[in-house]
């Protein structure tokens, strides 16, 4: 057995065994935790090596719970092909027993969502996702948080999930006849603070200590809902286990709003790893990540590859062929795809103008999850670039509402998209265009207002998009405000007003939602390219420039 492990704090307290009767285990709580899995079931470490490692600390301590961060039912064909009934199936062999909610999850509506929460055998907690309707509650089971008794402990767990979900999700999911029925508690940031911080002070009334299970974002990008705010604005419990960012934050000490170090993990993304929390008797704690471990548990294994098997036929067809490999990242790993412009943005993209026949494409940048490899590539492979199942959609729209969008998708543009080997100003909204071009001057502050849910209201100040113009016969012309152009992107920008940009909704279809957005990939890397990449997409345009 090989078994790698990354100590990523230190131990406030040694740990101590205790001997109660013929049980020498040690009686200190044991959290596993993992963090967007995103469908990763196989990857990595995988759902089994999971499984295992979890029944090897049980054979050292008598008290070992497995939670989730969120985001672990969207991702990959598994997930999308079931709705996460397959993640669920999996989740449950593994034995969760406490998660939260990731904005993804939302993403195959808020009836199959209450399917999968019916479905999981795990507590789930979200103590700021609150239905505010006068129907049915579909997600009636969420919890604001959960007690575990641990022998003579009593551990508690508070789920916060990410206000950013109202945008970054259909919109429509959260409405009921036209109003906004689930609630974040994301009025202000201060609404926000205050439903957590009632949260941890109930929790503390029954528990010994108590913990945060969050899918909050601790990166700049996530602000003001990020785990670090909440921290900074919070009190009252030993650690964060956060998710949303995707990044390895492998021990942070973060000062909470008494001035108290607070640790921060994040445990990356599709099961790259998990992460190891102890918590002692006294309230000190030691964490650890879990890296490389080779055991893999075969009753979970088997459940997995049953799952695989279901969508494996459809996933393995191989629907076209390319010459070049296409990358969401820089050379160095940093993620570009929502701040700059891409080579696979702009064949997203121009393969919803081209395709369609539209004057203009568009795809948010976040839509574009993953890498397209080169040589023989499959449906599962094309469907994990665009893995949300949206359609695309034609529509015709002003020059004017085109200048507010953009100036939309480039509010959190910054001048450098790095910073410290982590992306820097990124936006899910992003902006990946064809038949556009355009300059985003960094310089000027955002002149966009935003409502409390992140959607778009007016400008008001000077813009920082300057110099657009839009290719027609072969050159870019001055765009008009006052005429209309047909635009071709997903129903999540055209008529759900996704990430925000809710200035399309009310404008006339020329073409109903038919075709799915991975499929018109296909079509236009088949048909229009017959597979040659290399000539078109070898470097980017020119499309976006930053300064």
């Amino acid at each position: 057995m090989k078994k790698s492990i990354r100590f990523l704090g230190v131990a406030f307290l040694a740990l101590s065994l205790c001997a109660c009767g013929g049980d020498k285990r040690s009686d200190d709580v044991v959290l596993l935790y993992t963090t967007d899995v995103h469908c990763g079931v196989n990857d990595k470490l995988g759902y089994s090596a999971l499984a295992s490692y979890k029944k090897e600390m049980q054979k050292e301590y008598k008290y070992v719970s497995l939670l989730d961060a969120g985001d672990y039912i969207q991702g990959d064909v598994i997930g999308a092909f079931s709705h996460g009934e397959s993640i669920v199936k999996i989740m449950n062999e593994v034995d969760y027993e406490v998660v939260t909610i990731g904005n993804h999850e939302f993403d195959y509506g808020m009836d199959a969502l209450g399917e999968v929460i019916n479905g999981l055998k795990a507590e789930v907690v979200s103590c700021n996702l609150e239905y505010i309707g006068s129907k049915t509650n579909k997600l009636a089971k969420v919890k604001p948080y959960t007690i575990k008794q641990y022998g003579g402990l009593k551990i508690g767990i508070v789920g916060v999930t990410t206000p950013e979900s109202l945008t970054d999700a259909t919109p429509s999911i959260f409405k009921e006849d036209g109003k906004t029925v689930y609630s974040f508690h994301n009025e202000n940031e201060e609404a926000y603070y205050k439903k957590i911080q009632d949260t941890i002070d109930l929790c503390n009334k029954e528990a010994n200590y108590t913990v945060l299970l969050t899918h909050a974002g601790n990166d700049d990008a996530a602000r003001p809902w990020s785990s670090r705010d909440i921290i900074a604005n919070t009190s009252g419990y030993l650690a964060v286990m956060d998710g949303h960012s995707h990044y390895d934050v492998q021990w942070e000490k973060v000062k909470n709003k008494e001035g108290k170090d607070i640790p921060l993990c994040d445990a990356g993304y599709k099961l790259n790893e998990f992460g190891k929390l102890v918590i002692h008797k006294d309230g000190s704690i030691t964490t650890e990540f879990i890296s490389d471990y080779s055991t893999r548990d075969k009753g979970v294994q088997d459940v997995v590859d049953a799952e695989l098997s279901k969508t494996k036929a459809t996933a393995d067809r191989v629907v076209a062929h390319t010459d070049l490999a296409l990358s969401i990242y820089d050379p160095n790993g940093i993620r570009m795809v929502r701040s700059r412009e891409t080579a696979i943005g702009n064949l997203t993209a121009d393969s919803c103008r081209l395709i369609t026949g539209a004057d203009i494409g568009f795809v948010n940048g976040g839509g574009i999850r993953t890498d397209l490899p080169s040589g023989d590539i499959t449906y599962g492979q094309v469907f994990d670039v665009n893995p949300f199942g949206n359609y695309i959609v034609l529509k015709e729209v002003s020059g004017s509402d085109i200048l507010d969008y953009l100036e939309h998708c480039s509010q959190a543009t910054a001048k450098d998209y790095q910073k410290d080997g982590h992306p820097n100003g990124e936006f899910g909204g992003f902006a990946q265009v064809s038949g556009l071009r355009y300059t985003i001057d960094t310089s000027i502050p955002t002149p966009v207002i935003v409502d409390k849910a992140g959607n778009f209201v007016k400008i008001e100040g000077p813009r920082r998009v300057k110099n657009v113009q839009v290719l027609v016969d072969g050159a870019y012309v001055d765009i008009d405000p006052a005429k209309t152009y047909k635009v071709a992107a997903n129903n999540y920008i055209l008529i759900e007003g996704g990430n925000g940009a809710n200035m399309f909704m009310d404008d006339p279809e020329i073409e109903a939602p038919v075709r799915v957005d991975f499929q018109v990939i296909v079509d236009y890397i088949t048909n229009v390219l017959k597979g040659n990449l290399s000539e078109k997409y070898s470097s980017t345009e020119g499309r976006i420039q930053v300064l």
